[in-house]
């Protein structure tokens, strides 16, 4: 058993003031687009998310 059990409970059950609620939701906003920009780069770098558009785009200047 953690040590910290109670304490953690405590803090798991305690009402967050306003302030705490505000700071939480933009630490979670800047994590996520810390991540999206990080999948985005990724994606480019690896030529990945490209090529489905070549395959589309000459499916359809074919048919065209």
């Amino acid at each position: 058993m953690n040590p910290n059990y109670g304490y953690q409970l405590y803090q798991a059950e305690r009402p967050q003031t306003r302030a705490e609620i505000l700071a939480a939701d933009a630490r979670r906003g800047r994590w996520a687009v810390a991540h999206s920009r990080r999948g985005r780069r990724s994606a480019e770098r690896q030529g990945r998310g490209r090529g489905i558009m070549v395959i589309i785009a000459g499916r359809t200047a074919r048919a065209a």
